[in-house]
């Protein structure tokens, strides 16, 4: 059993029911919201390191059983928590969280409606892995009215794009 305060100011047991103070001293007993988030969007088919260098991937973000907090300056300061909820199992220096996740803009993610977020992926040049990496989405509690983070499904992979081998090239010069 959990207890705790929920953002509209109300308390909440959480068992099987969650018992809710109303304004006037009583408690109303609710069932409790089941909350997850949907992970969808280009990212999720086929993702190289050469689509991070590109720019262009979308990852939409799907709630259901809560909602973002409130477009313009309450969902705005919540973008950079947002980005960095997008966190690679690995931690290689040409990797997504070095090279993705720390760098890229606020203004790639968008509020597309009560429960659907967009990120645009920008051009990350120097994205360099040498291992696939899994990147699981975490939704942080501080974007979301219910006040609680929410572990997206399903996590997506970034793979690697072999180098090719150019061997070099011959000078040959003349003799004069």
């Amino acid at each position: 059993m959990a207890e705790r305060f929920t953002p509209d100011g109300g308390f909440v047991t959480e068992t099987a029911t969650a018992q809710r103070f109303t304004p006037t001293g009583g408690y109303v007993n609710e069932s409790l919201v089941t909350t997850s988030a949907a992970i969808t969007g280009t990212i999720t088919s086929a993702t190289t390191e050469a689509d991070l260098v590109a720019g262009g991937k979308t990852i939409i973000i799907t709630l259901t059983g809560d909602t973002w907090v409130a477009v313009g300056a309450t969902f705005d300061a919540q973008r950079s928590n947002i980005i960095q909820g997008l966190d690679s199992a690995q931690s290689e220096a040409g990797g997504w969280n070095a090279k993705v996740r720390d760098i890229e803009g606020v203004s790639a993610v968008v509020r597309t409606s009560d429960t659907v977020c967009t990120i645009t992926l920008t051009a990350h040049a120097d994205v360099d892995i040498t291992a696939q990496e899994t990147i699981t989405v975490t939704v942080p509690s501080t974007a979301v009215v219910l006040g609680a983070a929410i572990a997206a499904t399903p996590t997506f992979t970034v793979d690697v794009v072999a180098a090719t081998y150019i061997p070099p090239q011959r000078v040959y010069q003349r003799a004069l």
